[in-house]
């Protein structure tokens, strides 16, 4: 009967994955309840109110499947609820694979995993945010059961691996950097042999690797068998093509990058912020914390585990920015470093493998900044999560707004009842110091929340007011928008707003907002 069935699986849950699922089940919805409850689509959000979700071109096989669960509408709260149960899952394989033991431990892992900006900036794009959080789920999945099944854990890993990075290929940097950080974890604080622990990254090593050639099979099989064009987009088109001179430059990128996102307002124009103060004295706890332990743990005097070490630890930025050594033209943003997210965790994990009284001071005083920092990270993230959202409000209020009044607009032309068509040309300006100055200076880069408007390209304008204001008006093709540019009638128009910048050309209302050069 159903109610034995859930009598027996209540009996065999952990009370710690009970209390890692339910912290990140509250911390999630207080953090992220701003944008569960509203609707503020970015330029994405604005042609995916309903969509399959269907990314083949861009290799993302899996993501149509993994989004369906909340249907393909563009349903905030639903899809919002179920992001959080994945990265509570994620919560859960995090605390198994390290054998997190103290509650407040396993309450500031699930803080980080809920509140790491990465995920913030992918509720930026709500639609297909829970497919997204699955991905995230299923990379960490795989390595605990790497952990978990020693014989056929590979190929259960690698079906999770290869089905991951079907969601979002920056899921495969998630697998590698939990699997390093594992293997890290395990030199230290287990006291397993060095054979043992080369059998495991090995093993992690095949998993990964049978994963990935699972993948590129179906990426193979839809682009030779299926006829599917792969997407020129983050370089997808070029995988494979990067050589040995582009190595040294792709380590600059990964430098500047880690300096970019711990440190920016100390090394750019920036200012500094509270992210940076709390990073540098959280670098002081890691570096203080990681000579303490291998003093206590002895690693010094084992040279076999100290160069494996070393080894683990210097490969961990290739792990976060794996994908610019598959192709030249692969540009990082926030929703791609969930593994960064492994700094601030590893910072636990130290403090939860202090004894409950630690006899030295200097590891009491550890062990106090460190929960004392992670927490009050925690929190500084949440607010950088809901400064995100606030500036998602007033980009879509200024933007619909904004609708309204070029509606009204178009409504004043002579020939309005022959309008079917629009073209835009340039974008609207609607500057404001707080949402072009104050906010991206006081919060990282946060892909897909920041701007001004929802504006994007040409075809943003009529999306926004048939969805939003009502009023159908179909985007014109690219063809015809260079055919229109070539026109008089488009030569001696205005600047918005003058009154002469929208005109009705046949059966197309054209709007310029930008002075723009006829092609030859």
């Amino acid at each position: 009967m159903p109610e034995e069935l859930l009598v027996k699986l209540k009996a065999k849950v952990n009370p710690e994955w009970k209390l890692a699922f339910l912290s990140t089940l509250i911390i999630g919805l207080l953090t992220h309840f701003y944008i569960f409850v509203h609707r503020y689509p970015n330029h994405d959000g604005l042609h995916n109110l309903y969509s399959t979700q269907a990314m083949v071109t861009s290799g993302r096989f899996f993501l149509g499947p993994a989004s369906s669960l909340s249907s393909f509408f563009d349903l905030p709260l639903v899809i919002g609820l179920l992001s959080i149960i994945f990265l509570a899952f994620t919560s859960i394989c995090l605390v198994y694979l390290f054998n997190i033991r103290k509650k407040l431990s396993i309450v500031l892992v699930a803080g980080i995993v809920i509140t790491f900006p990465s995920v913030s900036s992918t509720f930026a794009y709500m639609f297909t945010a829970d497919g997204y959080m699955l991905g995230i789920f299923m990379a960490t999945l795989a390595v605990v059961l790497i952990k978990k099944y020693k014989n056929y854990g590979i190929f259960l890993g690698a079906f999770f691996v290869c089905l991951a990075v079907g969601i979002y290929q920056a899921n495969l940097s998630v697998t590698l950097t939990f699997a390093t950080l594992w293997i890290i974890h395990e030199i230290i604080y287990s006291p397993i042999s060095l054979k043992q622990i080369w059998g495991n990254i090995l093993r992690s090593v095949s998993m990964i690797g049978i994963g990935m050639v699972a993948y590129l099979v179906v990426y193979k099989f839809f682009t030779r068998f299926l006829a599917v064009e792969i997407s020129s987009y983050q370089g997808l088109d070029k995988v494979g093509s990067i050589t040995l001179n582009q190595i040294p430059v792709r380590i600059t990128q990964i430098i500047q990058n880690l300096k970019t996102f711990f440190f920016r307002g100390i090394f750019t124009s920036f200012d500094i912020n509270l992210l940076e103060i709390l990073n540098l004295l959280l670098l002081f706890v890691l570096i203080t914390g990681f000579i303490l332990v291998g003093i206590k743990k002895k690693l010094f005097v084992n040279p076999g585990k100290l160069v494996t070490l070393a080894l683990c630890i210097i490969s961990l930025p290739f792990s976060y920015y794996i994908a610019y050594f598959a192709s030249p033209n692969v540009f990082y943003h926030m929703l791609m470093v969930f593994g960064l997210s492994s700094v601030y965790i590893f910072i636990v994990l130290m403090y939860d493998a202090l004894d409950d009284l630690p006899k030295l001071k200097i590891e009491q005083i550890t062990a106090w900044l460190s929960t004392a920092l992670i927490a009050f990270t925690i929190f500084n993230f949440a607010l950088i999560a809901n400064i995100s959202y606030m500036n998602m409000e007033i980009r879509y209020e200024k933007s619909i707004n904004f609708a309204n009044r070029l509606v009204d607009r178009i409504e004043q032309q002579e020939a309005f009842d022959k309008i079917e068509k629009m073209a835009v040309y340039g974008n609207v300006s609607m500057y404001s110091d707080l949402t072009s100055k104050v906010i991206p200076n006081s919060i990282p880069e946060m892909t897909g929340s920041t701007g001004e408007t929802l504006f994007y390209k040409h075809y943003s304008y009529p999306e926004l007011i048939n969805y939003f204001i009502g009023y159908r008006l179909e985007p014109v093709t690219n063809e015809e928008l260079e055919s229109i540019q070539q026109t008089p009638e488009f030569q001696n128009m205005g600047i918005w707003p003058q009154q002469d910048s929208i005109k009705v050309i046949g059966n197309t209302v054209v709007v310029k907002f930008e002075q723009t050069e006829m092609n030859e």
